[in-house]
């Protein structure tokens, strides 16, 4: 179910808003739907995977490789496809730590408000 929030929502977001909407959204779902640490940072990872890997080949496909080649020989990669798949493993990586993020917050939110109420 995260996964498919996540993706929905991130790749809508992705045409209007900043990069860093990819943090933002997984972080706030997780605060709300997510149940154990490890689970919500793949399923944040694979969503955002997903939605880069493919906005990416968009692109690629879309300029005939020639955007992607530029950008790629200007960061010194020898090929558009490592970029391409860098590209997507650094927006798993920054979505599954911040959904990671999201759910050790609930998680001190909760345990803070479990020790209020013994209190």
């Amino acid at each position: 179910m995260l996964f498919i929030l996540i993706l929905i929502i991130c790749t809508i977001l992705q045409f209007f808003t900043p990069w860093w909407v990819v943090m933002l959204v997984p972080f706030l779902l997780a605060l709300w739907k997510s149940e154990k640490a490890g689970r919500t940072f793949l399923e944040a990872f694979g969503a955002i995977f997903l939605c880069w890997l493919v906005y990416s080949f968009f692109i690629h496909f879309k300029t005939a490789g020639i955007l992607t080649s530029k950008v790629a020989e200007m960061l010194m990669v020898k090929s558009s496809m490592v970029l391409i798949a860098v590209t997507a493993i650094i927006g798993g990586l920054s979505a599954g730590l911040a959904a990671l993020t999201g759910y050790f917050c609930k998680k001190a939110f909760l345990s803070n408000s479990a020790e209020a109420k013994q209190a």
